[in-house]
């Protein structure tokens, strides 16, 4: 296939819309391996930085996944209404048609702060992992995400899979259940440090989400905190009891 320079649109975007295309059209099966970036260079007569480009946006999608050691593989199709679009950032973006996308701050094992302490039944001196990121919304800057897990349920957390989901990597790669879900929302302003990341004044209206996460035994492992702009980010719920 030959790519139309005149368009004005990047050849990684062209070969993203067409890799998305097998993908929706089961060309490349779930579960299974997508061709070799060399043989996609071949095929579609593009350079290597075209092919990692439109890879990398198909994986932060949650179209493909980098499993280490195998390759890049074809995510399983997404459920409507699922689990996966309440708690998953990354869901609930593509859900509502716009292109998520996450930016690494910090990553590091910490002593919990007390709030984490509390949510995750732990003592002050256990240290944990935590991270830091910036959520992004079709590259707007739409919440700041704090994560703290358990080490000892989740062991290792690889940094490079924090530039997509990290439900994804949680459920389908470490095979973690998911149990009962706590949820908790309230109205904030927006401190200096959080008004930066997110570039909105010093005492804007923010809405502070947290989510506790057991596991499958009702162990809570895994605790978040968003902090989402309040002028565009609104929390929807479709309740169906028929």
């Amino acid at each position: 296939m030959i790519f139309n320079t005149q368009k004005g649109i990047p050849l990684y975007r062209q070969l993203y819309e067409e890799l998305k295309k097998k993908i929706n059209r089961e060309e490349w099966p779930e579960n299974n391996m997508i061709p070799s970036e060399t043989a996609l260079m071949k095929e579609y007569g593009v350079g290597r930085e075209t092919v990692r480009r439109a890879i990398l946006q198909l994986v932060n999608e949650g179209y493909l996944y980098r499993r280490r050691g195998i390759g890049t593989v074809v995510c399983r199709k997404r459920p409507e209404d699922s689990l996966e679009s309440l708690v998953s950032f990354s869901a609930e973006m593509i859900k509502r048609g716009v292109q998520p996308g996450a930016k690494l701050i910090d990553l590091e094992e910490i002593y919990p702060p007390h709030e984490a302490s509390e949510a995750l039944n732990i003592p002050p001196e256990e240290k944990i992992f935590y991270f830091r990121r910036l959520r992004l919304a079709d590259r707007v800057p739409v919440a700041v995400e704090d994560s703290y897990l358990k080490s000892t349920v989740v062991e290792e957390i690889e940094p490079e899979k924090l530039s997509g989901s990290f439900y994804d990597y949680l459920v389908y790669e470490k095979q973690i259940p998911l149990g009962r879900i706590q949820v908790e929302i309230r109205s904030v302003s927006a401190g200096q440090e959080m008004a930066s990341f997110l570039n909105i004044e010093t005492g804007a209206p923010l809405l502070r989400l947290t989510r506790t996460i057991h596991s499958t035994n009702e162990q809570p492992f895994f605790y978040l905190v968003f902090h989402f702009r309040g002028d565009l980010y609104s929390i929807k719920s479709d309740l169906n009891f028929t």
